[in-house]
């Protein structure tokens, strides 16, 4: 039942590969249930949304329409402008935290959107508190990327009558290695986030990011922060987080190159045997990394479709010689990630990470919800 409605979801999208348009098919539904799932895991704490990078990727209005629904009060974004964005598409009623800062001090900006900055120097803080707009304060317990230095954030908070934290919403800070659960730095950066725990008592705290959920209850504080794990994509094998993402491509033409030619930029690829190769609309312009080469072959079916020689900037070429004729006369597109072949697993062929992936994916291709 369920293959029979993935094809007929697939021959909808008949006309979008007869103009050569690439698929990326987003499943709601999935990203609500782990949403659930790590709302259950984060209990009694609370979850927010990290949405931003367009919700890796994924459409940052579908996403966030979805996760207002399902409950979600708090939703974290890098830019300004993200933010602005967002706040269109969900109630005011919703927290909207900006990772960059206090950076635009236009105060009448923030306000209009019910906007929170996620201050990152003492001076931000101080800033935000005098122009009477909600604020996060982030505490850099060892990244050494955004916010207040160990120093600065006891300085800051030991003598807090410099700030008003009527204003003050959380204090937070962000793991490094939470996703190997055996790293000593997570434990210290828990004893580290503890230090605080005494100044403005009251306040909320939040340290866990999607991975940082998996650590335990002392890991997690008042609020959880997942962002990758909401598109069902970790390294936890326990908690059934369900992947959300398929992607797929159309076949622009069909070739029967003779033997002794070659594929693709640089000859890397040379003719052997009587073969057809298959053209697909797809390339490293539209997030297709050049290493997926590793690979080596993608999966149509059954069948073993091998890439042969480079990721073009638009176009990647595979060979479709052992598809049955009758078969190949009735196909239009090729899986890239499906459940056969996940983001997770195509990150480590290409020695990266799920977030680069999702993120790299172009506007040139079409984002279909389901």
């Amino acid at each position: 039942m369920i293959k029979s409605q993935k094809a007929f979801r697939l021959n909808t999208y008949s006309e979008e590969f007869n103009q050569g348009i690439t698929i990326v098919e987003i499943n709601l539904k999935n990203i609500s249930e782990n949403y659930k799932t790590l709302c259950h895991l984060s209990k009694p704490g609370d979850t927010a949304a990290v949405v931003k990078a367009n919700a890796y990727g994924c459409g940052i209005n579908k996403v966030a329409k979805t996760l207002s629904q399902e409950g979600c009060n708090i939703f974290f974004v890098a830019k300004l402008s993200e933010g602005i964005e967002l706040r269109e598409q969900i109630p005011k009623s919703k927290k909207i935290a900006i990772f960059d800062g206090y950076l635009d001090q236009d105060k009448k900006l923030w306000h209009q959107y019910n906007l929170i900055p996620v201050c990152n120097t003492t001076e931000q803080v101080i800033n935000a508190s005098n122009d009477k707009i909600k604020y996060m304060i982030h505490i850099d317990t060892g990244m050494n990327r955004l916010g207040l230095s160990i120093k600065e954030a006891h300085k800051l908070l030991k003598n807090h009558n410099q700030i008003n934290d009527h204003h003050l919403v959380l204090i937070l800070s962000h793991f490094i290695c939470s996703d190997n659960k055996n790293s000593k730095l997570n434990c210290a950066q828990v004893t580290i986030f503890n230090e605080f725990k005494n100044y403005l008592p009251h306040i909320k705290r939040s340290l866990s990011n999607s991975h940082g959920i998996f650590l335990g209850e002392k890991a997690r504080f008042h609020l959880s922060r997942p962002g990758i794990g909401l598109y069902g994509y970790t390294n936890d094998k326990n908690h059934n987080l369900k992947p959300s993402v398929s992607v797929y491509s159309p076949i622009l033409q069909v070739r029967k190159p003779n033997i002794g030619e070659t594929v693709g930029y640089d000859a890397t690829y040379k003719i052997t045997k009587k073969s057809i190769l298959g053209v697909l609309g797809l390339g490293y312009a539209d997030g297709l990394k050049r290493c997926i080469n590793k690979r080596k072959e993608l999966r149509l079916g059954k069948y073993k479709v091998p890439i042969l020689g480079r990721v073009s900037m638009d176009t990647v070429i595979i060979d479709l010689t052992k598809i049955p004729e009758k078969t190949l006369n009735n196909i239009n597109h090729v899986p890239i990630i499906d459940e056969n072949y996940s983001i997770s697993e195509m990150a480590k062929d290409c020695s990266t990470i799920p977030y680069e992936i999702m993120t790299s994916f172009s506007n040139r291709l079409k984002r279909v919800y389901i």
